[in-house]
């Protein structure tokens, strides 16, 4: 482990040497080049958690399980078999609960379901104990599976599970179960940390990537208490965007937003007292509360350029700033922590520098590097991230993320990767797909285009209905690089997944005269076919509603809709594009890029088209990660071979 002194009763944060590792390192990884399975590995390690006594570390690491003993520095480990590791917690000083994944189970059903295995129980010296659900060390059955609530601690710890009308009380350690109580009518249940339901919330109307149009709570002033209901209404022009419970103050937070005045507001009723209050209000939607693992509110995020919190614990705040201080330019957060607040387990991770995690002791004001999940990038020189604003033709400004190395020269090549969504964004963290590029050599822009999330309410519904300015929003972004004489105009290739491959194909088909390439990966080809698209299901309902918002209304907004849809266009591409596409796709069906490929090739177009077997909405694993890349970045420098 790596260690670092951290001295929270001072200004300055002093760093020792560094000390002989207790953990295995990967100190060659410096002098390595960066290969592609570099960066599209599964997750190396799980967030590290403190046991309650501050005794034990445990962590999942290249799936198995480390348990590491902080007064002995010696470590178990337990590997995982047939099965795969995913992530752990401990439930009481002697037991942890560690969650499973079944690639298997994923790879074969289009569907995956909530819960398709049972949690392991593992005692702390990282010997398996049982399964959680098993009856009596039978075999596990769908009838035995039931969604978790949460854990109670104790001399006999418990999981409290949940049905459609009651909880049960499951032994962690003999599985004997016993029942709970009664459960409120809801979609949603709040548990507090002696077990019993506190709130309960319905969901009355739901959109997508709006919020909810009414929700009714379920509470108890008590435990025990008769049940009383809160209705938060229908209003015009507001919808509920996300809702809590807080034990510590025994009361409910939710959050409006009024889209009519870019509104936020965040209100607090106390359940003791059924008083309403203000708590926060702001122009960011995005605007939400932050808990520790035990409850407390310690904190309100938003997210702007990047993720900021306003740490409103006197301990967080005091404890993150410190750390901020020693990795700036960083995100910082707890991973875990100890009730007494003398064990923290800290996450912090730059575009340039992957999810690492470190151990701070409040003994010994040690901050010691347990690892992280990237080893093989440990000691590359990654590339940063910029965060900028630009102007589209319309006088619109587009913030975006621009990476690319510190060596990397001027009017050097340009791949723009537009996210999905499109009510979605990127954020200032990092992006395997944009740091492999980046190693290469290439300049990465990630335009915000209209029509992205998290920049306001205006500008998120700027889009709907206008794809063509999302579209030139992209080429606006080219030309304003071009101009600061970073990249090489001649050199740029278009590429996105989802709403992102949509997009790529308009570019392609709209502004032909931009672009050497272009990668569509589960694109949106056919924007008519999208809108007539009969299995809601994924969409909980608001598909069609969504989409026609986005897209337009096919009778009255029909030949906007022909003009911006790439299949109907593809006479006008000019330059070579790559399609991929899973053939178990749940969300983009497959055959909006079989359609497209079909098209290019009748029409003499230069077209490559890979279909993956079992891929659902984008790479699941390691292995069609690792495909991806590899076919982007072969088919990138050819095309750009081209234009020498």
């Amino acid at each position: 482990m790596i260690r670092r002194h951290l001295l929270l009763a001072s200004a300055a944060l002093l760093m020792t040497n560094a000390l002989a590792a207790t953990r295995r390192a990967h100190a060659d990884a410096a002098a390595m080049p960066p290969k592609p399975e570099f960066f599209t590995r599964d997750m190396f390690m799980s967030p590290p958690q403190l046991s309650p006594d501050r005794t034990h570390l445990a962590w999942v690491e290249d799936n198995r399980i480390i348990v590491h003993d902080l007064l002995t520095h010696s470590e178990k480990a337990l590997e995982a078999g047939t099965h795969k590791f995913n992530v752990l917690q401990w439930v009481g000083n002697d037991y942890l609960v560690v969650y499973l994944k079944d690639d298997k189970i994923q790879k074969s059903t289009n569907w995956l379901r909530v819960i398709d295995y049972s949690p392991a129980v593992i005692t702390k010296d990282a010997k398996f104990l049982r399964l959680l659900f098993s009856p009596e060390g039978h075999p596990v059955g769908a009838g035995d599976l039931a969604p978790i609530g949460g854990f109670v601690e104790g001399a006999a710890p418990y999981a409290v599970t949940l049905s459609q009308t009651f909880s049960q009380h499951l032994d962690i350690a003999t599985g004997k179960i016993t029942s709970g109580e009664h459960l409120l009518p809801a979609d949603y249940h709040f548990i507090d940390r002696q077990g019993r339901e506190r709130v309960a919330v319905q969901i009355m109307d739901g959109k997508i990537s709006y919020g909810s149009t009414s929700l009714i709570f379920h509470y108890r002033v008590e435990p025990g208490a008769p049940q009383q209901v809160l209705r938060l209404p229908e209003q015009d022009k507001v919808y509920y965007i996300n809702f809590n419970y807080c034990e510590y103050d025994n009361a409910i937070y939710w959050t409006e937003f009024d889209y009519s005045k870019s509104l936020c507001s965040m209100y607090r009723f106390d359940i003791a007292t059924s008083q309403k209050s203000l708590y926060r209000s702001g122009p960011n939607k995005d605007m939400d509360l932050t808990f520790d693992k035990f409850g407390h509110i310690v904190g309100i995020s938003t997210i702007t350029d990047r993720i900021h919190t306003e740490w409103i614990d006197p301990f967080h705040l005091k404890i993150i700033s410190a750390v901020e201080k020693l990795f700036p330019d960083s995100f910082v957060d707890i991973a875990d922590m100890t009730e007494d607040q003398k064990g923290v387990v800290f996450l912090v991770s730059a575009p340039e520098a992957p999810d690492s995690y470190y151990y701070y002791s409040a003994e010994t004001h040690d901050l010691v590097r347990i690892g992280g999940n990237y080893p093989e990038l440990d000691g590359q020189t990654l590339a940063p991230m910029t965060y900028i604003t630009y102007k589209a033709r319309d006088g619109l400004d587009i913030p975006a993320y621009v990476t690319k190395r510190k060596d990397t020269p001027a009017h050097a090549p340009l791949i723009v990767f537009p996210h999905g969504g499109p009510a979605s964004r990127d954020i200032y963290y990092f992006d395997y797909q944009a740091q492999y590029l980046a190693s290469k050599g290439y300049v990465i822009l990630q335009p915000q285009y209209r029509g992205s999330s998290g920049f306001g309410d205006a500008f998120e519904r700027a889009g709907n209905i206008h794809l063509d300015l999302m579209t030139t929003d992209l080429e606006d972004g080219v030309r304003f690089l071009a101009t600061q004489g970073m990249i090489d105009p001649r050199k740029v290739c278009v590429a996105g997944w989802s709403w992102g491959g949509y997009l790529a194909e308009a570019a392609l088909a709209f502004t032909p005269d931009t672009y050497a390439c272009g990668i569509a990966g589960a694109g949106v080809s056919d924007l008519f076919s999208s809108l007539r698209d009969d299995d809601d299901v994924w969409w909980g309902g608001y598909g069609r509603e969504y989409w026609r918002a986005v897209i337009g209304n096919p009778g009255r907004d029909a030949d906007k809709i022909h003009a911006t849809s790439p299949i109907e266009h593809v006479n006008a591409i000019r330059a070579p594009l790559l399609l991929i596409h899973g053939d178990s796709d749940d969300n983009v069906n497959v055959s909006h890029s079989r359609k497209m490929n079909a098209a290019m090739k009748a029409a003499g177009k230069d077209v490559t088209y890979i279909e993956v077997k079992s891929m659902r909405h984008g790479p699941n694993d390691a292995e069609q990660r690792l495909m991806a890349l590899n076919a982007m970045d072969d088919f990138i420098a050819k095309s750009f071979a081209k234009k020498a």
